[in-house]
């Protein structure tokens, strides 16, 4: 099979899944778009290097579209807590700009640990917590420069890692914040719609130009893997959106306790580690 034919399809079939992981858990789904796209663009001879901060800036890319679709999905149901997004999301944004241009400069390899370590303990934490009542108003709320605060390190994580930031900010949501589960996923979705601008744009601007640039790219964002990705992503999300909304809290609770091992795992990469 032609490995141009074969990367499309891949990253077609993963769109689907991150659409679906959208929608549900109010991430990115970079957890899965970055090793994916990683692993894709080394089979048609990418340099790992490129390879790497193309999966990060093209992921972001994806996010845009699929949590706009999954915004839509919420805010429908109402379980989007705009008062908190409103304040994190420009803080989210212009974090996750300067994450970008971390990414681009530095190793992200001592980032990843903690990444994967913090996720771990906070899902273990999040399967001890008492099963989340079906309201949508937390038990606690920020004041306006909390939120403020609270968007820079999910801006910066996004930026930093590729990823949409839902990941961290759900659980943040969930466990510190005591946001009843539909609401914290609700809210998670446009926070890093807007996380994912600020770092769209950045990869867009620091990455190569010219003929050091991949074919059919701006910069490290990647179009013909966004096309694909966001073909199966846009429309899962909705799905995604419909199922979160039809599940019990406490089963959703811990499903997205089980995709934070997972992450978490995935960062820490476990095997490589145990293999040194």
């Amino acid at each position: 099979m032609d490995p141009q034919f074969l990367y499309l399809g891949l990253l077609l079939l993963t769109g689907t899944v991150v659409g679906l992981a959208a929608g549900l858990f109010g991430v990115g789904g970079g957890f899965l778009m970055v090793p994916v796209q990683y692993w894709a663009l080394g089979l048609i001879g990418v340099d790992p290097e490129t390879a790497l901060r193309t999966a990060f800036g093209t992921s972001l890319a994806v996010v845009l579209p699929t949590a706009a679709s999954g915004t839509w999905a919420h805010h429908c149901r109402r379980c989007i807590r705009w008062d908190a997004v409103t304040w994190m999301a420009p803080s989210a944004a212009t974090c996750s700009f300067l994450g970008g241009m971390l990414a681009t400069r530095l190793p992200a390899r001592p980032l990843e640990l903690l990444l994967g370590l913090v996720l771990i303990a906070a899902a273990l934490r999040l399967v001890g917590q008492q099963e989340c009542a079906l309201e949508t108003t937390p038990r606690r709320v920020l004041s306006r420069f909390q939120y403020l605060l609270l968007g820079a390190p999910i801006g910066l994580l996004s930026g930093l890692l590729g990823i949409g930031g839902g990941i961290v900010l759900v659980p943040v949501l969930l466990v510190l914040l005591r946001y009843p589960v539909h609401a914290a996923v609700g809210t998670s979705t446009p926070i890093i719609l807007f996380a994912a601008v600020g770092g769209v744009v950045s990869y867009a601007l620091n990455g190569p130009v010219g003929s050091a640039s991949l074919p059919w790219s701006i910069g490290y964002v990647h179009i013909a893997g966004l096309l694909a990705l966001a073909a199966g992503s846009i429309p899962m999300a909705q799905i995604g959106a419909r199922f979160a909304h039809a599940c019990p809290p406490r089963p959703l609770q811990l499903a997205f306790a089980g995709v934070m091992i997972l992450f978490g795992l995935l960062m820490i990469d476990l095997p490589q580690l145990i293999g040194k």
